[in-house]
């Protein structure tokens, strides 16, 4: 086996192993936008009402005499 021969099998193995790991996340993706598919049916037939959210304002609370504020 001479040097090319070496070189050709490692850089035939890191492809394989790139294409198994996209592969990999490509059916990862598939399956999280099934599960979230599935989530939305069961979420419309179980009718959920779900109240809309209110915007909260932020109030400052006065500090205690003595106390540090940073």
């Amino acid at each position: 086996m001479n040097t090319n021969d070496a070189l050709l099998t490692g850089v035939l193995a890191e492809i394989e192993y790139r294409r198994e790991e996209l592969q990999r996340a490509g059916r990862s993706v598939w399956v999280d936008r099934a599960r979230r598919a599935g989530k939305r049916i069961r979420a419309h037939r179980a009718e959920v009402r779900v109240p809309a959210q209110q915007r909260r304002e932020a109030v400052q609370a006065p500090a205690r005499s003595g106390e540090i504020t940073r």
